[in-house]
């Protein structure tokens, strides 16, 4: 086939595939990750059409604009979306901007005929967010799934091969023939066809799963989880303002991470209700063992998170002490005779200083380790991230 059928081709499987996600995603909207992934998918249409319009005719260079920024948003939604899923910042506006400078560039470039001229750009952009996506995808909750580490190799794959048609770009120019042959319309709307694919079959069951193990932390009632402590979202807004305030008057704050230990074993083991049980009780240890004012918050499932008022580092590993000695004296029910361990790390302003995503990706790195390393005992991360 020539390449203009094998765009269109591409362009109808990339419609098909993007309204049956979008579609579903509606159906499920407490689904923060699935909506970036959607917007994947929406840019993905775009991109379709954008491109579409711009073969028909060099006067409609729109669709160039259409089609480049779509290109960046769509590999940069992948990348957000996967940070979501993995309970971290989704960081959207970073492919804002990078669309943004795309969009400019094209608009230098596109009216003057030069239909070419911001496509290095676009693919460098995408290139980069296609291995920030493949990199998230391999980590994190994502990566121990075999349906996240599939997304993650498609999503390197197609960054090798768009850093490699950069780099034809560049030394061999557009009109070469061995760029026609390897890199050219034709040849990238097979790569891009195989990675929407892929990519929408591994997302819907990535997504599938998630909302069938939804556990007693993932639903909210208000700016509380369904456990009593405050959700991500309203802790992450209380916690700034706090952290802000205490930058103001140089006072001592302390961010403590706390995740049970074996969470999906006890699941396992003794079924979801046990497991939900395991949540809701380390939210009520935590509740009443962290001093009246800390804020606590709930990422994820067996995640928690505690900002509290300390005058040293000292005092924060105390209170984590009581915490951790709390969780151990009681059972998770009397109907399961369970004694939870959790995995516990502290980061303080007096190393790490007051920005809420360092202190945070400080205690959430160091949990990971602490838990690869059996977990049940607290880091104290010390340096500064």
């Amino acid at each position: 086939m020539d390449s203009t059928t094998l765009f269109i081709v591409s362009a109808l499987i990339v419609v098909l595939c993007g309204v049956s996600f979008i579609l579903n995603t509606a159906l499920n909207r407490n689904d923060a990750a699935g909506k970036l992934w959607s917007l994947a998918f929406i840019a993905g249409i775009a991109v379709a059409f954008g491109y579409g319009v711009a073969i028909i005719g060099a006067s409609n260079w729109w669709g160039l604009l259409v089609g480049n920024v779509g290109l960046v948003v769509l590999s940069g939604a992948f990348w957000s979306g996967s940070r979501l899923y993995n309970s971290r910042e989704s960081l959207l506006w970073t492919v804002g901007a990078a669309g943004a400078v795309v969009a400019i560039w094209t608009l230098v470039t596109a009216p003057g005929g030069d239909g070419w001229g911001a496509s290095g750009v676009t693919w460098a952009a995408m290139a980069a967010f296609g291995a920030l996506g493949g990199s998230e995808a391999l980590r994190g909750r994502l990566g121990r799934n075999i349906n996240g580490r599939i997304l993650g190799l498609s999503l390197w794959i197609v960054t090798v091969y768009t850093s490699a048609r950069v780099v034809a770009l560049i030394v061999l120019g557009h009109d070469h023939p061995d760029f026609s042959r390897f890199f050219g319309t034709g040849s990238a709307s097979i790569v891009n066809m195989s990675l929407i694919v892929v990519g929408s079959i591994a997302i819907s069951i990535l997504r599938a799963e998630k909302l069938g193990n939804n556990a007693v932390g993932d639903f909210t009632d208000g700016i509380h989880s369904a456990a009593g402590v405050m959700t991500s979202g309203a802790f992450v807004q209380a916690a700034t303002d706090h952290i802000e305030r205490a930058d103001r008057w140089q006072l001592g704050l302390a961010v403590i991470g706390a995740d049970i230990d074996n969470l999906p074993e006890i699941n396992t083991a003794f079924g979801r209700a046990a497991g939900d049980a395991a949540i809701a009780r380390f939210a009520q240890t935590l509740r009443y063992s962290a001093p009246v004012m800390a804020l606590i918050g709930h990422p994820a499932a067996g995640s928690f998170l505690i900002l509290v008022s300390v005058s040293s580092a000292t005092e924060a590993r105390s209170i984590t002490e009581r915490i951790q000695t709390a969780l151990v004296d009681e059972p998770v029910t009397d109907s399961y005779r369970i004694r939870l361990t959790a995995s516990f790390a502290i980061a303080d302003t007096f190393d790490h200083g007051y920005e809420l995503g360092v202190l945070t990706s400080a205690v959430t790195e160091a949990i990971r380790t602490r838990k690869r390393g059996g977990g049940n005992d607290i880091t104290v991360v010390s340096e500064a991230a």
